[in-house]
């Protein structure tokens, strides 16, 4: 919880201090969104590196197989990944760019639960 309330602290004033600048230095007001983007993801590694800890640690005592937890934990990291960078896209007002980079990763996204689908079907298989 104290990371979300810093993190959204450092959001507000930053976006704050790039809606201050912007209409004098669009570029600058830019690089300033970045780099609080850049900022608020670094602080929340740790509590990701957390979560993700958490949730292998309950898949082992469930039986789950560490595959099948890897591409959905991949998924999301893709989801993640491409949503951040169409959204700094369509900041910098390259909205073909961003259109592009969500299809990638839609792609992507598919291409890593391709294993987990692969484990289900084989599953229904077995039980017709």
């Amino acid at each position: 919880m104290e990371t979300l309330i810093k993190a959204a602290a450092a959001a507000l004033v930053g976006c704050a201090l790039a809606l201050a600048i912007r209409k004098h230095a669009p570029e600058t007001s830019f690089l300033l969104s970045l780099a609080v983007a850049a900022a608020i993801l670094f602080a929340s590694l740790k509590a990701a590196a957390d979560v993700i800890g958490f949730i292998r640690e309950t898949a082992a005592e469930a039986g789950i197989a560490q595959e099948s937890l890897a591409a959905v934990l991949k998924a999301v990291g893709v989801a993640a990944a491409s949503r951040i960078t169409s959204d700094i896209c369509r900041e910098a007002g390259s909205m073909a760019a961003a259109s592009a980079v969500e299809l990638a990763g839609a792609a992507a996204g598919a291409f890593v639960i391709l294993p987990l689908m692969r484990s289900v079907l084989a599953a229904v298989r077995g039980l017709v």
